[in-house]
């Protein structure tokens, strides 16, 4: 998260965080994550916005995917989906269908329902929640 709001201060939006794109300084215990894959990034204004459909599918918010302006927040969604992938072993919203996932990520709640989220705690499912 700390790496995200330092290139937010800057004014780069990624706009492609996903699982794929954060990889560990080392394979210790102590290894540092690192974003990775700045191609689709972009640097935007406090008061701008963006409108172009950039992101992997299953990472990729409500208003990227309606192509409605969309600034920071974009990323913030995809660390919501990366938590919950590392929570649950699956995205929240994921189908083998693409119109199926962005109709799932406009549409529905977020599903707590699977086995890994028994033993979740409840301010771990508020944390996802609030970053979807």
């Amino acid at each position: 998260m700390n790496g995200v709001q330092y290139l937010h201060s800057f004014g780069i939006v990624h706009r492609d965080l996903k699982l794929e794109n954060v990889m560990m300084s080392d394979s210790s215990n102590l290894a540092i994550p690192k974003i990775v894959d700045f191609g689709l990034s972009k640097i935007i204004g406090p008061n701008e916005t963006a409108r172009e459909p950039f992101g992997t599918i299953g990472y990729s918010a409500p208003e990227v995917l309606m192509q409605k302006p969309y600034s920071f927040s974009c990323d913030v969604w995809s660390i919501g989906c990366i938590l919950y992938a590392l929570v649950s072993g699956s995205l929240p919203f994921d189908h083998r269908d693409i119109k199926e996932i962005k109709r799932m990520t406009v549409e529905e709640p977020v599903d707590f329902t699977e086995k890994a989220w028994v033993k979740a705690s409840n301010e771990c499912k508020d944390i996802v929640l609030k970053l979807l």
